[in-house]
């Protein structure tokens, strides 16, 4: 008698069994497809995401993030002013371009003859002028002492200009003629250090005193 062929009641379940394995990966994928439908960016992270939460943090400002500005770009905040030409603003030395400020411990004769520090005076002053209103410096360059050389200013008014026509800084002609119209102005009204005698800044440094002025220590080297 010829043998019927019949599948095994076994392998009939385990071809069902398979069946419904299939059917159930199908719908999954279905359903990943209307979530992405619907949500993509809720499944995959964008390329400009942040990949940690470590990168999704702003990070503060810091004298690395500024070390890396060129020329042309901007350098804000509240300033603390190391002598009248010579700013730090979140830790960067500025060193304000076109203009020349006494040294911080150059003395200058008044109206009345009298020695005084016109340095301090003219820092000073500056840091009142402030008021602890933020500075914006452009970038121009960097000098040799690693510092930026920049145009401020405070309220929308240049710092330099400012520092000029009160006679607290003259015009550095050797780098800029830009202010020198203000240092005329100042010189006219005997503004500042104008009022009687001084040393220009560059020329004390190199060891040049007034007649009577006490000494203040080496030369410094050229600002």
């Amino acid at each position: 008698m010829a043998k019927t062929s019949r599948s095994h009641p076994r392998r009939r379940a385990g071809k069902r069994s398979r069946s419904g394995a299939v059917f159930i990966a199908q719908a999954f994928m279905l359903l990943l497809a209307a979530a992405g439908w619907f949500g993509y960016d809720t499944y995959i992270k964008p390329e400009s995401a942040p990949a940690t939460e470590a990168e999704a943090k702003p990070t503060p400002a810091s004298k690395t993030e500024t070390a890396s500005f060129g020329k042309g770009s901007e350098i804000s905040g509240v300033a603390s002013v190391v002598d009248a030409d010579t700013l730090d603003v979140h830790g960067e030395r500025i060193r304000l371009v076109g203009i020349d400020a006494p040294e911080s411990k150059q003395q200058c004769r008044d109206a009345g003859g009298q020695f005084y520090r016109c340095g301090q005076v003219a820092a000073l002053a500056l840091d009142a002028w402030f008021n602890s209103n933020p500075v914006t410096c452009k970038i121009e360059d960097k000098d040799r002492y690693s510092r930026f050389l920049a145009q401020c200013s405070v309220r929308g008014t240049s710092v330099q200009e400012w520092l000029v026509t009160n006679g607290h800084a003259v015009a550095y002609r050797s780098y800029s003629k830009e202010y020198v119209p203000a240092e005329d102005k100042a010189h006219a009204a005997k503004a500042g250090i104008w009022a009687a005698e001084f040393v220009m800044p560059w020329d004390w440094r190199k060891g040049t005193r007034l007649t009577g002025e006490k000494p203040a220590g080496a030369k410094l080297a050229s600002n």
